[in-house]
């Protein structure tokens, strides 16, 4: 009884929150949350960035070893084997061949040499000089991938094929220098040719570019060639 009266006139406040201050309590959890959220989304974002380069390294990385590694036992037909073509002879089979050929917009060197560094496939392997081409590829979703051909003689005439193995994926450019006996750059080569005196060149410089437009990655090196073939021109 005596509570209903102190009801009645006021003496007991009634407990409990108002529709406002839950409100105004929703409102502020959901900011707080809001800004946790956000704070763990932007970590796993750069994490996931993070992760991503790091692949891309790594992938850019062991390409750049393995043509390094290739030139590193590259074969080449010396003289008195070794005679300049005429009309009527075949090519050198272990020439050395560069060009760069335009893909859109963009131009992409292709290189070919043959060598000792033959990476064997399946369980009874041909050892031996091998033909290697690395040229860049595009793909179905506008990107360009480094690939790698590797054929055991005889030679058959060079096609791209998907079946290549990818070396490097999300290429941006891949430029590949000779260095002629002078020292002189060109980013050309037909070791068959009276124009570069039916030598091979003395070093190969190589640049791959890898990434996207927003972030990409440089990889540069280059590879002083322990085999040559240097013809002076005839006078």
């Amino acid at each position: 009884m005596w509570i209903e009266i102190k009801r009645r006139f006021g003496l007991i406040k009634p407990t409990g929150f108002t529709l406002l201050e839950i409100l105004a309590a929703i409102f502020i959890f959901s900011i707080v949350m809001g800004l946790v959220f956000g704070t763990f989304g932007g970590v796993f974002s750069s994490a996931d960035r993070v992760s991503a380069a790091s692949d891309l390294y790594e992938m850019a990385s062991a390409s750049m070893g393995r043509m390094t590694t290739d030139l590193q036992a590259i074969h080449i037909t010396q003289p008195p084997r070794y005679k300049a073509p005429d009309l009527d002879s075949e090519p050198d089979p272990y020439r050395v061949e560069g060009r760069s050929e335009y893909m859109g917009a963009q131009s992409f060197a292709t290189i070919r040499f043959t060598s000792l560094a033959h990476l064997p496939i399946g369980r009874n392997p041909r050892e031996g000089i091998t033909r290697i081409v690395y040229y860049v590829q595009d793909t179905q979703d506008d990107g360009y991938v480094l690939r790698r051909s590797d054929a055991p003689f005889p030679f058959q005439p060079f096609e791209p094929s998907s079946t290549d193995p990818v070396l490097c994926e999300q290429v941006i450019a891949f430029k590949v220098v000779y260095y002629d006996k002078e020292g002189r750059e060109s980013e050309e080569w037909n070791s068959e040719s009276d124009l570069y005196e039916y030598s091979t060149p003395q070093a190969v410089g190589i640049e791959l570019t890898i990434g996207s437009e927003q972030m990409s990655y440089t990889f540069a090196t280059e590879v002083a060639l322990p085999m040559v073939r240097s013809i002076s021109r005839r006078r």
